[in-house]
Formats: structure tokens, C-alpha cells, sequence
């Protein structure tokens, strides 16, 4: 199943980080939204990969290793180069959420 979303890869202090655009509801469960992490890992080749999203106010949040974050919240992540990008990943197997709500 081929999946769109937005994702941009930032190389800060010698560490690039794949940094993926989601839905604010991803953040709502921990487990899934870290399940979305592993889903997304081989599409960037091993790079670490953050969620983010944006919050009503139009500031970036981040989910993913603490350590990745705080190098992200020392940049403006909106200047980013952002790709669509197109992967064959079947987030509905590794994805509860998803499941539950095509039933």
C-alpha cells in the first residue's frame, strides 16, 4: 500500500534526523505513534526518525527520542527542504489505531 506524507531529513550537530509530518491525533497513544516510528525507519534507511506536528498556534511538537528532540527544538524545522514522499509501507499492520478505526 503506497503511503504520502510530508517528511524532511535535517542534518544539526553531526546527527541527521528524519523528521516526519503527522496528524495531531498521532500523538494521543505513545504505543502506536512509536510503532509508526519502526514502520518508518527502513524508508529512511536507519536514519532516527521524529513525528511532528503542528499545535494550534502553529509551533512545531515532537515525538521521538529526547535527544533528537532537543537538537530539533534548536532550529526552525518549518525551513526545512520537505518532500512528499511516497513509500510502499502498510502502516495498518503496524498501526492499531488504524485497524480500529477501518472496522
Amino acid at each position: 500500500m503506497n503511503t504520502h506524507f510530508e517528511a524532511a531529513v535535517v542534518t544539526e550537530q553531526g546527527k541527521s534526523i528524519a523528521v516526519v509530518s503527522v496528524q495531531p491525533t498521532v500523538f494521543q497513544n505513545s504505543f502506536n505513534a512509536s510503532t509508526i516510528i519502526k514502520g518508518l525507519l527502513p524508508i529512511f534507511e536507519g536514519i532516527p526518525v521524529v513525528l511532528m506536528t503542528l499545535d494550534p498556534q502553529g509551533a512545531p511538537a515532537y515525538f521521538g527520542r529526547s535527544d533528537l528532540i532537543l537538537i530539533l527544538e534548536t532550529i526552525n524545522v518549518k525551513e526545512a527542504s520537505w518532500k512528499e514522499v511516497t513509500a510502499d509501507i502498510d502502516l495498518t499492520n503496524s498501526c492499531p489505531m488504524k485497524e480500529v478505526e477501518e472496522s
